[in-house]
């Protein structure tokens, strides 16, 4: 039970951040063997007050998170840990975020190009003919938007968790200001 986390936790790593190469290999089995380790040296220390048994559990799925978070492998981005602290600056600098944001120039994991994305979508969707991450279509992948609503299903990884809060964040404002205008 006390791995349950880890496995939970893996299962979203993989889905919002996919760049793991062939670290992935080992990094997963490893995982689950530390924290497995660190579970059972949970288990073995025993003791008879309730309050210490609690705290210790709680400190043991702190640490086995912590492991997982910290040793799951990026092929060429930072870490899960810096990319998303920069997700967060990110969607908090949406005030500073400009135009110039939605331009790539090939470094499609810039967390501000999202906010870019989110803040100027009504605009850049005038034509129809805007790509996203500016990638040409694949046989497998179509980089079209022609919808605002298409955006969110087609964004990679965290992007998609990014794109979702900043929609969370402005339907209550939406609907607070049509509240005051009633």
């Amino acid at each position: 039970m006390l791995l349950l986390p880890t496995v939970l936790l893996l299962v979203l790593l993989i889905y919002l951040f996919p760049y793991t190469g062939l670290g992935r290999i080992i990094s997963i089995p490893s995982t689950i063997i530390i924290n497995s380790l660190i579970i059972l040296l949970c288990l073995v220390i025993t003791n008879k007050v309730l309050w210490i048994k609690i705290s210790k559990i709680l400190m043991t799925i702190v640490i086995t998170i912590w492991i997982t978070i910290a040793g799951y492998p990026q092929e060429f981005n930072q870490s899960v840990l810096v990319q998303s602290k920069n997700a967060i600056h990110a969607i908090q600098a949406i005030d500073n975020i400009t135009k110039e944001d939605l331009n790539v120039d090939g470094n499609v994991n810039n967390p501000r190009y999202v906010v870019a994305l989110y803040k100027y979508r009504n605009e850049i969707l005038n034509d129809g003919t805007y790509q996203l991450y500016q990638r040409d279509n694949v046989y497998f992948y179509n980089y079209s938007i022609n919808d605002v609503n298409e955006i969110s299903s087609k964004l990679i990884g965290h992007h998609k968790v990014m794109w979702w809060y900043l929609n969370a964040l402005s339907e209550p404002a939406a609907s607070t200001l049509s509240l005051l205008g009633s």
